[in-house]
């Protein structure tokens, strides 16, 4: 009997350290997967043990199954007031990011507990998450136009309205992340409509586009053209335009630069999850555009880290936190908070890896002086403002999401102190579940926002409920606290 016993417990460890294998050795994915880094004991601090409704499985499954049968939204908003757009807009994509990184980490978390029930629902839920896209880039997914006829969302590239912005170009994360995983064993009981080969190529096209380096009569061809346009407005690329892209171009950046703080998740998304998706693929070594100073296989990842370097260098200001851009110099909550998360997904891919040292220690450096400014505006209920510095201000959901869960990883991966930083997420997360309504829909929710020249501009943007800006940064912390208990076991 003992004999038995020892070889089931040799088997068992056997079978949970099979999907681990699979993962490169010299650094570490870029979301689950397994990774379990050297970090202190947080079970002193309040970031497992969660019950009711702040429970993040729980919780994370709920907003999870939200997002599946939510409609198409319209750059965030799913109200009845407002109709879908004609193709899926970025905050739909970081949703749609956050529900597949969030039941990664719950199927990890249900191995290691042994819990078959949590792996069977969180392995079901990933199926109505690929459903989900599929329809999407099926054309099953219809949304309305102008005048009431139903059709097909967009999803072909060179048919975007003003595909030089980086809102647009985020949408191949999705494909690019599902081509990530879509061999890994433990999601064996997931069935993908298409092969890795077709999700790969369909995000890259959005990856290398990003980065493209076309002439002025490539951009005008592509931009000026009506086979290019589903909308009937045309973009018309002044000479200023094209000389501020030219010099991006030269200078090893993408034409798409802007330098508003939004970029520095858009842009980071994208490189990195293609650079995940190719990392191990030895048909993605030769790269014609980028004169690689590591290795060229790493393209994507020199890409990223290039470009955040220079946006930190453009339009940080006090304390290392960021304005919403050098002509709206205010610390825009949910502006923040993208450069907030950009910040640890860019150091789960280069933290530990030798060819970025350099990089990884000035980004380290940066990221612990906003998250020290961060701490500093919390308010005591756990919130911060829809202007992080200013007092009198609204308490802005998905700004407070996003610190939240910029905490989470700074304290899961090491490079934030547990006590301090571990208390102030928890706090925080507490918090948001009263901004929670039964739908599982974030209240007080700040509208899409561009840049503004006042104060009174940010105070007066509108609320909403279920905006996928909040589900998106809800779904993100779930998803972290989900990992952070995983490590712990």
């Amino acid at each position: 009997m003992n004999r038995i016993k020892s070889l089931t417990a040799f088997l068992l460890c056997l079978v949970l350290s099979l999907p681990a294998c699979t993962e490169p050795k010299d650094y570490p994915p870029l979301n689950g997967g397994g990774y379990k880094p050297d970090i202190p004991s947080v079970e002193q601090n309040g970031l497992v043990g969660f019950e009711g409704k702040a429970e993040p499985i729980g919780c994370g499954k709920e907003l999870v199954r939200r997002f599946i049968e939510i409609p198409q939204s319209n750059w965030g908003r799913t109200d009845a007031g407002k109709s879908p757009s004609s193709f899926v807009t970025y905050p739909d994509v970081c949703a749609y990011l956050g529900a597949f990184w969030f039941l990664e980490a719950a199927v990890d978390n249900a191995i290691v507990s042994g819990d078959d029930n949590v792996r069977t629902e969180a392995l079901e839920l990933m199926q109505g998450m690929v459903d989900k896209y599929n329809d999407v880039i099926t054309g099953k997914t219809r949304y309305k136009d102008s005048k009431g006829n139903e059709k097909p969302l967009v999803t072909d590239l060179l048919w975007r309205h003003e595909s030089n912005r980086v809102d647009y170009y985020i949408f191949g994360a999705i494909s690019l992340h599902i081509a990530s995983i879509m061999n890994n064993p433990k999601y064996s009981s997931v069935k993908f409509p298409q092969t890795k080969k077709e999700y790969l190529d369909f995000g890259l096209e959005y990856a290398d586009n990003q980065w493209n380096p076309l002439t002025r009569a490539e951009f005008d061809a592509r931009f000026n053209s009506s086979a290019y346009n589903h909308t009937g407005k045309l973009f018309k690329m002044s000479d200023g335009d094209w000389a501020r892209w030219e010099k991006y171009i030269k200078d090893g950046y993408s034409w798409q630069t802007r330098l508003w703080i939004d970029d520095m998740f858009m842009i980071t998304a994208l490189q990195l999850q293609a650079w995940q998706a190719t990392r191990e693929d030895s048909s993605f070594n030769d790269d014609p555009w980028w004169p690689a100073k590591k290795n060229s296989e790493n393209r994507y990842l020199d890409r990223a880290v290039r470009e955040m370097k220079l946006y930190i260098q453009s339009i940080q200001g006090e304390g290392g936190l960021y304005w919403h851009s050098n002509s709206a110099k205010f610390f825009w909550a949910r502006g923040n908070g993208w450069m907030a998360v950009g910040m640890p997904l860019m150091l789960k891919a280069i933290d530990g890896n030798p060819a970025y040292r350099e990089e990884a220690e000035l980004l380290k450096k940066e990221y612990a002086t906003m998250m020290a400014s961060l701490l500093k505006y919390q308010q005591m209920t756990g919130m911060w403002a829809q202007l992080v510095d200013k007092t009198g201000m609204w308490s802005e959901t998905s700004g407070s999401a996003m610190f939240t869960y910029a905490f989470i990883e700074g304290v899961s991966n090491g490079w934030l102190e547990p006590e301090k930083y571990g208390s102030a997420a928890a706090k925080a997360w507490k918090a948001l579940m009263s901004y929670l309504n039964p739908n599982y829909d974030l209240r007080e929710v700040c509208e899409g926002t561009g840049t503004g020249t006042s104060e009174q501009y940010y105070r007066d943007r509108k609320r909403y409920s279920g905006d996928t800006h909040g589900q998106a940064a809800m779904l993100w912390c779930a998803y972290g606290l989900t990992e952070i208990a995983y490590k712990q076991k």
